[in-house]
């Protein structure tokens, strides 16, 4: 998602990771609008809900996958054995 800064007027960028874990605090804490960090006077902008989710549609399916992807690789990281160190020669 494309923001600039209402402050600074810098362009920057809202990566799908950060926009789904704002969408999940904001349902969770019934918040209406999300506070996006400038990178370059490091102000907040406030982006409301309506907007984040037209820029994300189908948000809760993708966040579903994203739960169910985290999950497989905590798995298979606990799974794996411990590498174990060779006895010195």
């Amino acid at each position: 998602m494309q923001l600039r800064c209402t402050y600074c007027q810098t362009p920057f960028a809202l990566r799908r990771e950060e926009a789904l874990a704002g969408l999940q605090k904001m349902k969770a804490e019934g918040l209406s609008h999300f506070d996006a960090h400038c990178p370059r006077c490091r102000r907040v902008n406030r982006i409301g809900r309506e907007r984040m989710e037209r820029a994300y549609p189908g948000w809760q399916a993708a966040m579903k996958e994203l739960e169910k992807e985290t999950a497989r690789q905590s798995q298979a990281a606990a799974a794996a054995p411990a590498p174990t160190k060779a006895p010195p020669a």
